[in-house]
């Protein structure tokens, strides 16, 4: 659950903490924590047990997720890194856990998911992150203003939430968590959505 009052499965696991235990991790109240976990249950989606709110249907609350999903509100940037290929992935780890030290930085869409499960390449870069992370892109990752042909695209997101569920899939590669990353991709077009159902396959399958 982020501070938005989402509430988003967890890959390999059909339980969740406690409602108290979701309400300090998602800095929301009780009470809207209460409220938000009535959708599932309402939609048999849900139960409750001895050991806190198990999911029974995890993918039908993924797919009901997903037809509601909009991407996330926020100032977009598009700037340009002279950095490219084996370049820029050796800066992007050298930087990654100071990335997320001194501001928020992490990759997303495409650029998360070809670190959770490749599918699609594109030549552009996805990044989420709040002001002081752009700053700091700027200088590590060698940004500038693009007069045309933008390679790097930075969304500042009113809810900062995200980043709570950031992972690290490999040293120094920080990105959105794997049902983020399938959110974002589904929304992004028919190639989106191919990549989208890939990584659904490889990276978001519950155990039973």
């Amino acid at each position: 659950m982020s501070a938005s009052g989402r509430l988003a499965p967890s890959a390999g696991t059909l339980a969740y903490p406690k409602l108290a235990d979701l309400a300090q991790a998602s800095f929301v109240s009780l009470g809207h924590v209460s409220n938000v976990r009535n959708s599932p249950l309402d939609r048999g989606r849900a139960e409750v047990s001895d050991h806190g709110l198990i999911l029974s249907n995890p993918d039908g609350l993924l797919d009901a997720w997903r037809e509601e999903y909009v991407p996330l509100a926020g100032e977009r940037r598009a700037v340009y890194t002279t950095l490219h290929d084996s370049a820029f992935e050796a800066a992007l780890r050298d930087v990654g856990t100071a990335l997320t030290s001194d501001g928020l930085a992490i990759l997303c869409s495409f650029s998360a998911a070809n670190w959770l499960a490749p599918y699609a390449r594109t030549g552009t870069h996805h990044f989420y992150a709040d002001q002081a992370g752009v700053d700091r892109m700027r200088r590590l990752l060698k940004l500038t203003t693009p007069t045309h042909g933008e390679n790097v695209v930075v969304i500042e997101p009113d809810d900062i939430a995200l980043f709570q569920d950031a992972i690290e899939p490999t040293n120094g590669i920080h990105c959105t968590s794997p049902v983020q990353t399938y959110l974002d991709l589904y929304v992004s077009g028919e190639r989106g959505c191919e990549a989208a159902d890939h990584l659904r396959q490889e990276r978001l399958q519950w155990q039973k």
